[in-house]
């Protein structure tokens, strides 16, 4: 039997709607946010009799996330330090534009998305957060066989995650659009996996 991956990204934060680069600080969940978890809760619910396992990132936003999920399948949510978001260091709390206009080198830099070796000033480099983001990847896959497997984390941890599932489809990393909540399916067997929907946001609110 394969093992099946549900990825969701964690909901909308107010860090979010203010454009706002969030790694390891905290941001809270918006309005909107809180029914977005619940919506997607609910429809996990609904569609999921198989859940082994709910992991989660530690950072508040995802973790808030992942309770919902997990009150809804009756599953308790397990953080793993290897899911948090990408440690902005000293850009954290900073938008786009702010780095484009105050920060123009890094930003160019920055807009390399071949360049693994880009740091963030304070932060994490690229290089060592794929191998975090693979390590933990891995992990996962290494305590499950079969049954439904959910990982709550981030946009830059699950577009990672799916590099290293998708091999084939690594230098679109950064392209894949995931939306707070949307859930994104994989299906492995036999070592190889395979993409089953990206992004599918039916169940999300419209306001």
């Amino acid at each position: 039997m394969a093992l099946h991956l549900i990825l969701i990204r964690h909901a909308e934060t107010a860090a979010n709607v203010q454009k706002r680069w969030v790694g390891w600080n905290d941001t809270p969940l918006t309005e909107r946010g809180e029914a977005q978890a619940e919506a997607v809760a609910r429809r996990l619910a609904n569609e999921v009799s198989d859940a082994v396992a709910l992991y989660t990132s530690p950072l508040p936003r995802a973790r808030r996330t992942a309770e919902a999920i997990g009150q809804a399948l009756g599953l308790d949510p397990v953080p793993l330090d290897g899911l948090r978001e990408i440690n902005f260091g000293d850009m954290d709390g900073v938008t786009l534009e702010e780095m484009k206009t105050h920060y123009p080198d890094l930003y160019e830099r920055w807009r390399d998305r071949t360049d693994v070796e880009f740091a963030w000033p304070g932060g994490e480099r690229r290089s060592d957060f794929f191998r975090r983001v693979i390590a933990t990847c891995d992990d996962i896959l290494s305590r499950h066989r079969q049954g439904t497997v959910l990982i709550v984390a981030h946009g830059g941890t699950l577009r990672a995650m799916l590099a290293h599932l998708l091999p084939e489809r690594m230098s679109q990393w950064w392209g894949y659009e995931l939306t707070h909540c949307a859930v994104t399916r994989i299906s492995v067997e036999d070592g190889r996996a395979s993409l089953l929907a990206l992004n599918d946001t039916a169940h999300l609110p419209s306001f």
